[in-house]
């Protein structure tokens, strides 16, 4: 609840405060949060140990006060954008391999962008609207429901449609990649409990396999994303070519040899700045259904999206199965 409530004090100060002074302030909570919470900090630095195995004592936790200031000016950006026209969006972000996303969607299918909670992530929801793209996010499902409705909120603000968390979320993702449009999701993070276990940083890891199986069963472009923030007040947006997925006939092997290349578009990603890295859970050695979700992250690609040849409403029967054991559990 204290999260709802100090994002909507932020949302009042936001609009008649500098962002050099909010960016500060942003800095000095970072501070204290990394300094009481002690469970966080843990998670985050078992996080880079995997990352960058050689990083010492002192650097592993200079690292994760990075971590942490990411995460809260992520918080501000989301208030902040609000109140930035788009046209300024240039002097926000600086993309590059804008080469990469236009032969995709002249397929006229549509375009998965496959990202990591990644520097400032937030922003990127604006870009698709500059360029005259219908883009969408899923939500990720957080507690009380206030703070959940209160995140949709912020999000649909910048322009992004936000799609709700779980089944009902099918129908509207399909009909946006029909229509060309472009659906962001992450894939650091398996919030589902179905994900599938692979190598990543050179151990097993469990990732989310909904953008693979979305890309595979629509035929969309899955094409890696990510920003690194250069300052403050400026990103870059790194656009990489469409991943070329296996298919043949064994649906199970080429969808873990797909999430494998995720992973190391994953890996490429965070090795550009792992501090920037925003993950507060840890993600080696802990079972999926224990992930805690946050209000700021974005959410996964539910189960059952139908085959290509199939009606919106068909769903197969081990993705029946997979929901009742996760549902169990």
């Amino acid at each position: 609840m204290w999260t709802l409530r100090a994002l909507r004090i932020a949302s009042v100060l936001t609009p008649i405060t500098p962002a050099p002074i909010g960016y500060l302030l942003c800095r000095i909570a970072a501070l204290i949060f990394f300094l009481v919470n002690g469970w966080n900090r843990r998670q985050v630095i078992d996080n880079l140990r995997h990352v960058e195995p050689q990083m010492g004592r002192l650097g592993y936790r200079l690292a994760a006060f990075k971590v942490f200031e990411t995460v809260f000016a992520n918080y501000y950006d989301l208030l902040r954008f609000r109140t930035v026209d788009r046209d300024h969006f240039s002097e926000l972000m600086e993309v590059q391999g804008r080469e990469n996303l236009d032969p995709a969607l002249q397929c006229g299918k549509g375009a998965i962008i496959l990202t990591a909670h990644l520097g400032n992530y937030s922003v990127v929801g604006q870009y698709p609207a500059t360029i005259g793209i219908r883009s969408a996010i899923i939500a990720e499902r957080v507690q009380p429901p206030g703070l959940f409705n209160y995140m949709m909120r912020l999000r649909s603000a910048t322009g992004i449609d936000v799609l709700p968390p779980g089944r009902e979320a099918i129908p509207p993702i399909l009909r946006l990649l029909r229509s060309n449009g472009m659906l962001m999701v992450a894939g650091d993070r398996d919030i589902s409990g179905q994900g599938v276990t692979v190598d990543f940083f050179g151990e097993p890891a469990t990732l989310p396999a909904g953008p693979v199986l979305l890309a595979m069963r629509t035929g969309a472009a899955l094409i890696p994303a990510y920003t690194i923030r250069t300052s403050t007040r400026h990103s870059i947006g790194i656009i990489e070519p469409p991943l070329q997925l296996v298919r043949s006939h064994d649906r199970e092997a080429d969808l873990r040899q797909n999430v494998q290349l995720v992973a190391h578009a994953l890996e490429r990603m965070i090795r550009a700045d792992p501090t920037q890295w925003a993950v507060l859970q840890r993600v080696w050695g802990v079972p999926p259904t224990r992930v805690q979700q946050r209000g700021e992250g974005l959410g996964s690609v539910p189960s059952g999206i139908p085959d290509r040849h199939e009606p919106v409403g068909a769903i197969h029967d081990e993705d029946r199965q997979s929901e009742s054991a996760a549902t169990t559990r």
